[in-house]
């Protein structure tokens, strides 16, 4: 069965993917769905070392496992990318680490930023910080407002509860901007908006589908209109599972 690499977003673990996974593993994918560095991104008290960590760690841990995958199995995997594990996942895509990729609701490349205040509020905790030395779990008020906007909010606490501290410094690298060169990315790649998303933009997704339509492997574009940045489990979200298994099965 091929392999599915499914990365998180920020302040997430591999449970993010619970919603999901079923339907690709109906599908007939092999689901590998990491936690990166999971002794140092932890709920509460993390270690002082965690801001150590920086964007290129995470792409590393990631392309790592990748390369594991594709010597376990004989073939490279394909990924799927959430939010910043959906920037990760150009990065590999640019790199030739992966088969085919899926750009769920993700962080933008630094071409294709797109900043609102309602991206400010998400973050708030993080913005008026910005320090690059401490590690930061994002708050409550803005987690609810940005990233659950279309979860019911019976489920906001639960979800809440999940939440990981993450490294300042990532926060910064993500902020700064990450460059992938489109030309290289040489495989299919599928990126998926939601009009909803208040964490990340549609109008910054759409420029990343935009960038990926001039590869060499021209890329497909989804947006859906009632989801929001936690299209991965929201209601609907089944649909969206659905089609990115046919995408999957589809895409060569």
């Amino acid at each position: 069965m091929p392999t599915l690499l499914m990365i998180h977003g920020i302040g997430c673990d591999a449970s993010a993917w619970d919603a999901m996974k079923p339907a690709f593993e109906a599908g007939g994918w092999t689901c590998e769905a990491i936690t990166l560095f999971p002794d140092q991104r932890v709920r509460e008290n993390p270690p002082a070392s965690l801001p150590d960590l920086g964007i290129a760690d995470y792409i590393e841990a990631s392309a790592a496992e990748a390369r594991r995958l594709a010597a376990r199995d004989g073939a490279k995997p394909a990924v799927i990318g959430h939010s910043m594990g959906g920037l990760i996942a150009q990065v590999l895509a640019e790199r030739g680490e992966v088969s085919k990729a899926v750009f769920l609701t993700p962080a933008q490349t630094k071409d294709c930023a797109v900043i609102g205040l309602s991206v400010a509020w998400t973050f708030f905790n993080v913005i008026t910080k910005q320090d690059r030395t401490r590690s930061y779990r994002i708050w409550k008020t803005g987690f609810k407002s940005g990233v659950l906007n279309r979860v019911p909010k019976s489920r906001h606490d639960a979800i809440y509860a999940g939440a990981l501290f993450d490294s300042g410094k990532v926060y910064g690298d993500i902020s700064d901007g990450l460059s992938v060169d489109e030309s290289k990315v040489a495989i299919p790649t599928l990126t998926i908006a939601a009009s909803q998303d208040r964490a990340t933009l549609p109008q910054g997704v759409r420029k990343v589908a935009a960038k990926y339509a001039r590869s060499p492997v021209a890329g497909d574009f989804i947006e859906y209109a009632d989801h929001a940045h936690w299209i991965i489990d929201e209601p609907g979200t089944d649909k969206v599972a659905a089609d990115i298994l046919g995408w999957l099965a589809r895409a060569a």
